[in-house]
């Protein structure tokens, strides 16, 4: 009865001790499971903190742009005023001219 007493004993001392290195091991996983999610934290925000730079060096492109255009299309205008001045005054001249022939 001793020995089935310390055998038992024996058994539940391996038994325990199994157990204690199994949750060791879970313990040491969830360790290094907190640490890669930590690690995955500190590169999403690292990654977000990218995107908004990238999305503010393209808002300030598109902004750039967006003035760049308004100064060729003011050009345009310009353009486009000047060649019908000087088109009106080459129709005034042309008539001028038409009637001062006519008039010869």
């Amino acid at each position: 009865e001793n020995e089935s007493l310390v055998k038992k004993a024996k058994e539940a001392s391996d038994d325990l001790e199994a157990k204690q290195a199994k949750l060791e091991n879970l313990e040491n996983d969830k360790n290094e499971t907190l640490k890669q999610f930590e690690l995955l934290k500190v590169e999403s925000k690292a990654e977000i903190e990218s995107f908004k730079l990238r999305e503010e060096a393209l808002r300030t492109e598109i902004a750039h742009g967006v003035d760049a255009l308004k100064s060729v299309e003011d050009k345009v205008d310009a353009t486009e005023a000047e060649m019908k001045k000087i088109s009106d005054e080459h129709i005034q001249s042309t008539a001028a001219l038409t009637t001062k022939i006519t008039e010869l």
